[in-house]
C-alpha cells in the first residue's frame, strides 16, 4: 500500500500550476472536450449518463484512496482548543461506497423509497448528507436539496413544488426550523413521509470505518449493502433528466426549483474542472452549503468523478478556517467573495501559515481584496467564475501569480473561447428609462450589445428555441417562472435568450466582470434574497400598511443588505412622522416576525418609515427607492433603524454604530 492508498494519512499532491498563456490554455482544452464528449455520447447511447456510474468507476479504480475528510467539531470545545476542537473523520472510496450501499438498503427496507421517487434532503454539511445524496442516485431517485435556513411557507413550498415523496431531516440540527412548516404540510400534503435522521445513530449503522478511531472495522457493520441492478434503474437516464433539484430565489416571493440535469454534472466534471485544474490530485475544502450548486456541482461531483479528495466543512468559520484546512491537508479551497472578505478582515491566526492551499476558486471575490487575499494567505492562483444554478453558460478566469489584467474578472479567455462566447452570450444595453429592462431600438425593435466598459444585462442564447430544454431546462412545475427568464426577438426575429438579471461589462480585452444584481432580488451573506418574499412576510404585521424592500450597500461588505421602507397604517403625513406608540409597536412586532419567519440573510438589516408612492394604477415605483444611503439618507435627515443581533430588535442607527458596522466591529 502506497501513501495514496493509506486512509490514515492525508496526502497533499502538488497542483499543476504551470502558467500557460490564455491562448495555449484554451487551445489545449479542445482535445479534452472532444475526448470527454465522445465518452459521454457513448455512455448516453447505453443509457448510462447517470453520475452514479462515473462515481463507481472511481471507486473501482482507486478504492483505497481518500475520498472524504470531515473535521467534526467536538462538543464543549472552542476555537481556543486549536486542533483539539476537531475530530477528523476520513473515508476511502471503498468505505464511502460501502456506506452509500448500506444507506441504500435502509432507504429501501426501512423507509420504503423506490426508483422514481423524489426525496427532499433538509441537511447541514456532513458526511451523512453526502451519503444520502449518492444513495438516492444509486436507487434512481431524484434528490431535492433544501436550504436548511428557510422555514414556514417557503419551506413547505419547496417540498410541494417538486412533489416530494419523502423528506429526510437532519435531526436535531434542522428539526426546529423544519417543524415550522408541519401545519402547512399536514394540511396540503398529507401523504408526505417525513423522517428525522440522527447522524450518530445512522452512521453507526452504515459505517464504523475510519471516523477517527484506529480500531474501527468496516466489515464489522452488519447492515447489508444494496446496489440497485442496472435494469431496474427507472427511467434510463438521458441528457435532460433531472439529476437533482436545487432551489433559487423566485420573483413571486417563493423559491424556484431549478432542474439540474445529468448533462450539467458532466459539464461540471469535464469542462469546469479543466479550467480550474481540478484533478485526481485535488484535495478541495469547501464549507459552502452543499444545498447550493456551487458546492454540490463544482466541488463534490467533480472530485468524486475524478478521484480527488473532498474536505467538507460543516459551516464557514473565519476563526477556525485555516485550522480546518491544515488538518484536512487541502490544497484547494472553494470560496464565495464574502468569506474571503471575512478572512482578510480576521485577526492573524498562526495556522494561516501552515496550510497547503495553492488554488482558491469560487465567485464574488472583489478586486479591492483580491491581491491582499492572495498575498496574506500565500494563494498562488485564483479561479473566479460566473454562473447561476440554471444558466446555460458559465465563465471562468484562472489567474496565476498576479496578472493585473485579469484581477476582478469572472471570465478571461483568448479569442478561441471568446469566439464561442460571442455566439452563446451577450451583454445587452439597458433601457435608460427602466433599469430592469433591456433597451430596444425604437426603429427596429431589437436590442443592442453594450459597448466596452458599459454596464448591461448578461443574456445567454437558447441555441434552438424550438428545443429550449436543450439549453435551459427551466424550473420544475413552474412554467410562469420559466417563461419569465426568457426573452425573444432580441437581436433578430425568432431568437431566444435567457435573462440572468445580472449587470455585467466587458473590458477592452473582452474579459467580463460582474457589476451588480438587477430587479427584485439582491445578494447578501452569499444568498439571493427575493424582495417579494420579504415583503410578503412583513405584510403579516398588523400595524403595517405596506412595505418596499431593496438592497443597500454597506461599506466593506459583499452584496447588499436588506433595507425596508415601512408605511404604517396611521402615518401622519407623506414624510416619516409617526406617533411613538405606533412606532414602538411596529418595531417590536416586525422584529419578532422577521426572526420567526425569515432566514438570517433575508431579514431587513435596516429600515425607515415613510409614505410609499404609487402610480395611478397603484403600482409601487420601486426604482425610486433603490440605492438608499446609510446612515442618515442622502440629505442626512432620515431616521434609519438597524437590526441589532444582540437584542434582536430594531434600534435607531447613529454614526458611531454605523462606523462599527462598516469596520466589522459589529457583525450584521
Amino acid at each position: 500500500m502506497n501513501d495514496n492508498d493509506d486512509p490514515k494519512k492525508i496526502i497533499t499532491p502538488e497542483v499543476d500550476l504551470r502558467n500557460r498563456s490564455l491562448f495555449k490554455d484554451d487551445l489545449m482544452f479542445f482535445p479534452k472536450l472532444i475526448y470527454s464528449g465522445l465518452n459521454y455520447k457513448y455512455e448516453l447511447s447505453r443509457g448510462k449518463v447517470s453520475t452514479w456510474y462515473w462515481f463507481e468507476n472511481t471507486v473501482f479504480r482507486v478504492p483505497n484512496k481518500l475520498a472524504l475528510v470531515y473535521p467534526k467539531e467536538l462538543p464543549n470545545k472552542t476555537f481556543k482548543d486549536g486542533d483539539g476542537m476537531f475530530k477528523i473523520e476520513k473515508f476511502t472510496y471503498r468505505e464511502l461506497y460501502n456506506a452509500i450501499l448500506r444507506m441504500s438498503f435502509l432507504l429501501v427496507n426501512e423507509y420504503n423509497v423506490k426508483p422514481g421517487d423524489v426525496v427532499a434532503l433538509d441537511f447541514t454539511n456532513k458526511p451523512l448528507f453526502i451519503i444520502l445524496w449518492w444513495a438516492c442516485w444509486n436507487l434512481s431517485i431524484t434528490p431535492a436539496f433544501i436550504n436548511y435556513n428557510i422555514k414556514g411557507e417557503s419551506l413547505a413550498h419547496c417540498i410541494k413544488i417538486v412533489e416530494a415523496d419523502h423528506v429526510f431531516v437532519d435531526d436535531p440540527e434542522v428539526t426546529q426550523t423544519f417543524n415550522s412548516c408541519l401545519d402547512i404540510l399536514s394540511k396540503d400534503f398529507p401523504n408526505l413521509k417525513i423522517n428525522y435522521l440522527n447522524d450518530d445513530n445512522i452512521m453507526n449503522q452504515i459505517s464504523g470505518v475510519n471516523r477517527g478511531d484506529d480500531d474501527d472495522d468496516d466489515e464489522a457493520i452488519t447492515t447489508p449493502k444494496f446496489r440497485l441492478p442496472d435494469n431496474l434503474r427507472l427511467p434510463k437516464a438521458n441528457n435532460y433528466d433531472p439529476a437533482v433539484f436545487i432551489y433559487t430565489s423566485g420573483t413571486t416571493g417563493l423559491p424556484k426549483s431549478a432542474i439540474i440535469t445529468w448533462k450539467k454534472t458532466f459539464i461540471a466534471t469535464n469542462i469546469f474542472s479543466y479550467f480550474f485544474r481540478i484533478s485526481e490530485n485535488s484535495n478541495i475544502y469547501t464549507s459552502m452549503p452543499v444545498y447550493h450548486a456551487t458546492a454540490a456541482l463544482l466541488a463534490v461531483v467533480p472530485v468524486f468523478c475524478l478521484g480527488g479528495t473532498l474536505s467538507l466543512g460543516h459551516k464557514f468559520s473565519a476563526r477556525t478556517y485555516w485550522t480546518q484546512l491544515k488538518l484536512c491537508g487541502a490544497n484547494t479551497m472553494q470560496y464565495v467573495g464574502e468569506a474571503c472578505r471575512y478572512l482578510v478582515k480576521a485577526p492573524y491566526h498562526h495556522d494561516e501559515n501552515y496550510h497547503k492551499v495553492k488554488v482558491a476558486y469560487g465567485n464574488g471575490l472583489r478586486r479591492d481584496i483580491w491581491y491582499e487575499f492572495k498575498k496574506r494567505f500565500n494563494i498562488e492562483a485564483v479561479g473566479e467564475f460566473y454562473a447561476s444554478t440554471e444558466s446555460p453558460v458559465g465563465t471562468t478566469n484562472f489567474e496565476i501569480g498576479l496578472d493585473n489584467n485579469r484581477v476582478g474578472a469572472c471570465g478571461a479567455h483568448s479569442s478561441i473561447i471568446n469566439s464561442f462566447y460571442d455566439k452563446a452570450m451577450a451583454v445587452a444595453k439597458i433601457d435608460p428609462d427602466d433599469p430592469n429592462e433591456i433597451y430596444r431600438d425604437p426603429k427596429t425593435g431589437f436590442a443592442k450589445r453594450a459597448d466596452s466598459n458599459e454596464n448591461g444585462e448578461l443574456i445567454m442564447k437558447i441555441l434552438n428555441p424550438k428545443k429550449r430544454v436543450e439549453s435551459f431546462q427551466g424550473y420544475y412545475n413552474n412554467e410562469s417562472e420559466t417563461n419569465a427568464k426568457l426573452i425573444v426577438d432580441v437581436f433578430e426575429k425568432g431568437d431566444m435568450w435567457f435573462r440572468t438579471n445580472d449587470l455585467m461589462k466587458y473590458d477592452s480585452n473582452k474579459f467580463i466582470y460582474f457589476v451588480d444584481r438587477m430587479g427584485d432580488t439582491f445578494r447578501w451573506k452569499s444568498e439571493n434574497v427575493s424582495t417579494t418574499e420579504v415583503e410578503n412576510v412583513i405584510a403579516k404585521v398588523k400595524d403595517i400598511k405596506q412595505s418596499v424592500i431593496v438592497g443597500v450597500k454597506v461599506p466593506n461588505h459583499e452584496g447588499r443588505a436588506g433595507f425596508a421602507i415601512i408605511e404604517p397604517n396611521n402615518l401622519l403625513n407623506s414624510s416619516e412622522e409617526i406617533d411613538e406608540s405606533t412606532k414602538a409597536s411596529v418595531l417590536k412586532h416586525l422584529s419578532k416576525v422577521v426572526y420567526d419567519e425569515l432566514p438570517n440573510y433575508a431579514r431587513p438589516m435596516f429600515l425607515r418609515f415613510g409614505k410609499i408612492q404609487t402610480t395611478g394604477n397603484h403600482k409601487i415605483q420601486k426604482k425610486s427607492y433603490r440605492n438608499p444611503i446609510l446612515p442618515r439618507g442622502k440629505n442626512e435627515d432620515q431616521n434609519i433603524y438597524w437590526l441589532n443581533p444582540e437584542s434582536s430588535n430594531y434600534e435607531l442607527l447613529n454614526s458611531e454604530i454605523f462606523n462599527k458596522i462598516s469596520d466589522g466591529s459589529i457583525r450584521l
